[in-house]
């Protein structure tokens, strides 16, 4: 028993060392290998109960940071929020359990070439499974291009194939290492054929991939933009809310002016890039003149996140968290609108159908937006994706149409604290330029601001918690893939391969 659970617990836990930012990728292809042998010696509920406890480890781990940010960002109280992260950890790591639970039932029916079709019932779970935060087992592995490019055919769940295929193919090669049985080693040997051809595929296809995204790259004009981080903590923007109305314009002004002091005598910053809420008003309104003054004189645009406040037909509030570009010259180009809210953070859901609700207090009550505007500025089409939107993977394949070369996104990760959800944040961003062949700057107000290019490689970034101005250099490019044109096709395979393997096993015990 006691070796059972630490097995369990060690699967579970190394899943947050394989998170960012220590990124132990290189322990991705055995860490599932004790959980998998104890998973396929259970059945019923003590299976579900293991699969359970690695989820629920596993989600603990990862997102420690959240009853932090439940606190800052919902209002709730320590106790409350703990409860919250623990069901949430409950909740989202119950795929596991039944993971766990339909392995031995998968495994019976695809005979010698289990490892593949367990693989394939653990992406049909994690796929269907819902989550805020899109965290797949193959996400761990963005840095590493010359694998993850494969994931501009399958998406993410491609390479959370190959990681738990890897794992599967060495459970059984302990076992037919260890034994006499030849038709076991047979089947193994197949099966590490399998594995090999599919990564040997997977590097071909990156390797290519890599070379048409370069080729495009030389054909762009290139982008000079500054990423404005003007460390804008919790506190510190509560703080300067109640200053003079331009503290926050002055303040970043002051950022950007030391961004262009970056730059060589020749050289000009084409766009500033500030982040989510970096003006509490819109652009235009008097407090921001300054604002306006500067891009005049530099003659380059700001692309900035702000608050937008206007009133309904019945004359009552209404306030959007909105982006907008700024032209050269100081004219205010269309704004957009966040499309995708953040609940209990920037608005209370049900808070007219569920009793107390109403009474519940967020940070905001904003409503969303419905439209997506893409943006010109000379040979670069781009799109504002604000905070989160930037991970969610069929929100941005909605957003890039094919005219579309950058994504810009804005957004505030101060509420969470110095914690790795900063880092995990950008990971699960920057994938998107991985599986769209588009690059994206993102600019936040604490950390971390980076740049990503269409590969999905992080070429530059800011600390976390730290003032400064990023200057780098764009080439914007859409170089898409089968991903971008037939989305989760891969994860719909697995779904439906599982849904044929359970039925053929039970059909088998009736």
């Amino acid at each position: 028993m006691f070796f059972t659970f630490v097995s369990l617990l060690f699967s579970g836990l190394m899943q947050a060392l394989i998170s960012p930012p220590l990124g132990w990728v290189a322990l991705h292809p055995v860490s599932w290998v004790p959980a998998l042998r104890v998973f396929s010696r259970l059945s019923g509920r003590r299976a579900l109960l293991a699969g359970w406890t690695v989820g629920f480890c596993a989600n603990l781990a990862i997102f420690y940071w959240l009853p932090g940010t439940i606190s800052r960002f919902g209002g709730l109280s320590k106790p409350v929020a703990l409860l919250v992260w623990s069901a949430f950890a409950a909740g989202t790591g119950f795929y596991t359990a039944l993971f766990a639970w339909g392995l031995g039932r998968i495994r019976k029916v695809a005979g010698p070439r289990w490892p593949l079709a367990v693989a394939a019932w653990f992406c049909a779970l994690e796929f269907l499974n819902p989550q805020l935060f899109g965290y797949l087992q193959g996400v761990a592995w963005y840095q590493i291009p010359h694998v993850f490019l494969a994931s501009a055919v399958t998406g993410v769940s491609g390479i959370s194939f190959l990681v738990i295929l890897c794992n599967a193919v060495v459970l059984q090669g302990l076992k037919a290492v260890r034994g006499s049985d030849r038709a076991l080693r047979r089947a193994w040997l197949g099966n590490v054929a399998v594995f090999a051809g599919l990564v040997t595929l997977a590097l071909c296809y990156s390797g290519v991939r890599s070379d048409a995204i370069a080729a495009a790259e030389r054909k762009a004009a290139p982008l000079r933009i500054a990423l404005i981080q003007p460390d804008h903590t919790i506190e510190r923007r509560r703080a300067m809310s109640a200053m003079q109305p331009d503290t926050f314009a002055k303040d970043l002004l002051a950022l950007s002016g030391q961004a262009a002091a970056k730059v060589a005598d020749n050289a000009r910053i084409d766009v500033y890039v500030w982040p989510e809420g970096a003006l509490r008003v819109d652009p235009g309104q008097d407090r921001n003149r300054a604002v306006l003054d500067f891009v005049r004189q530099s003659g380059a645009e700001i692309w900035t996140g702000a608050n937008h406040n206007t009133t309904d037909s019945r004359n009552e509030l209404v306030s959007h968290n909105s982006a907008f570009r700024i032209f050269g010259d100081g004219q205010i180009d269309t704004r957009y609108d966040k499309n995708i809210l953040v609940p209990f953070g920037e608005y209370v859901p049900l808070r007219d159908v569920i009793p107390g609700f109403d009474r519940i207090e967020s940070v905001g009550h904003f409503a969303a937006g419905t439209t997506i505007p893409v943006y010109t500025s000379g040979t670069t089409r781009f799109v504002f994706l604000i905070c989160y939107e930037a991970i969610r993977s069929g929100f941005v394949r909605k957003a890039l149409d094919d005219s579309v070369n950058l994504i810009v996104n804005v957004t505030i990760d101060a509420w969470y604290g110095d914690a790795s959800e900063q880092s995990q944040h950008l990971m699960l961003a920057a994938t998107q330029s991985a599986m769209n062949g588009i690059p994206l700057v993102r600019s936040t107000t604490t950390g971390i601001s980076a740049f990503v290019d269409a590969r999905g490689v992080i070429t530059s970034q800011a600390g976390n918690f730290t003032r400064e101005a990023l200057v780098g250099e764009v080439r914007p490019v859409h170089v898409p893939g089968f991903y971008s044109r037939w989305g989760d096709w891969f994860a719909w395979l697995c779904v439906a391969a599982s849904a044929l393997l359970l039925i053929a096993a039970s059909r088998s015990n009736a």
